[in-house]
């Protein structure tokens, strides 16, 4: 480990109160800075996340062992799993703090609030046809793609510089508990575990307070594209009706074929096929952190920026590195 990753990498809640307040005075990155304009909060999110450690403290609540790799920074991809880390150990510990629960829920919920905003600043949005500037085109026909599918599948490298990253998304998709939720919602839906909860991590940042369809708050109706979305569940804790609804919405349940192509093929749909039509790149949703992309994503609603690197982890790299691992075969 180099002397500049030993000094970012946190160990626990001491490591996050101690270091966020001074990175908080730390000038923001330009890229960062436009991701922080368009999640629409005026303090850093630096800033906001060592006030709700300092809070998490003051509760009392249990040190927050973060993930291995997780490491200290102003991107996306070095603040995601340290807020997602440290809120699901302040859900964790919860029933042991002698704080109210109503404190521990205000504290959890404001941490959601600001993984939300982070990730919707992030990913690539859905096409919005209401927004100025939309394209319409349709999508690809699935038997003239197929074969690229297999082929870019089975020739996916993971970037080295991205590979502790990935080790941690895959710790998140296997989590027990998280687990179980994607296997409620498989059963239901007859659609691959791993293929929930991929979009999960792609749409919520593994966070369950949140719809599947694209990361709004599970406590009412999307907002976002698809907007208005469950008609009918039971807000504000139903997040297994909420992921079947929106796999119902892009006709995902009950499907036959569940070949490694039409995987790769509906995780495009989800997301759109805007990269592929209107830019000839292989869609970041799929293949960011993987030698088959490099750098253009859509930074806001039907706002292309050429130069823009995704900071998530894609689909198809998720599933890659989920059967390296004997933990998912490839779809047959």
């Amino acid at each position: 480990m180099t002397g500049d990753q030993d000094r970012r990498r946190f160990i626990g809640t001491a490591g996050v109160v101690l270091a966020l307040p001074a990175l908080g005075t730390l000038p923001l990155s330009s890229g960062f800075a436009h991701a922080q304009q368009a999640a629409g909060t005026g303090l850093s999110t630096w800033r906001e996340f060592a006030g709700l450690a300092m809070e998490d403290n003051r509760l009392g609540l249990s040190v927050p062992r973060l993930s291995a790799n997780v490491q200290g920074g102003t991107e996306f991809n070095e603040l995601m799993p340290a807020i997602v880390d440290f809120m699901q150990s302040a859900e964790s510990s919860a029933g042991d703090s002698q704080a109210s629960a109503a404190d521990v829920e205000k504290l959890i919920e404001q941490t959601s609030d600001l993984l939300r905003r982070l990730v919707q600043a992030e990913r690539s949005p859905r096409p919005d046809p209401d927004q100025p500037g939309a394209a319409v085109q349709g999508r690809p026909d699935f038997g003239s793609i197929k074969d690229d599918y297999v082929k870019l599948f089975n020739t996916c490298e993971i970037r080295a510089e991205n590979q502790a990253e990935v080790n941690w998304y895959v710790t998140k998709l296997t989590d027990a508990a998280a687990r179980k939720q994607y296997q409620d919602v498989a059963d239901q839906a007859c659609v691959p575990w791993y293929f929930v909860g991929i979009i999960h991590a792609m749409e919520a940042g593994f966070d369950f307070r949140s719809h599947l369809h694209n990361g709004d708050p599970l406590s009412k109706r999307t907002v976002l594209v698809p907007k208005g979305r469950p008609a009918v569940w039971n807000p504000p804790t139903d997040w297994v009706s909420s992921a079947k609804d929106a796999l119902a919405y892009d006709g995902f349940i009950d499907q036959p074929d569940w070949s490694l192509a039409q995987t790769l093929y509906r995780w495009e749909a989800y997301n759109g096929f805007r990269s592929r039509m209107l830019h000839n790149i292989n869609t970041p949703y799929l293949w960011s952190y993987s030698n088959h992309y490099t750098k253009g994503k859509f930074v806001a609603d039907n706002v292309w920026d050429a130069n823009a690197v995704s900071k998530q982890c894609g689909c198809a790299v998720m599933l890659k590195a989920l059967v390296e691992r004997g933990l998912a075969a490839v779809p047959a």
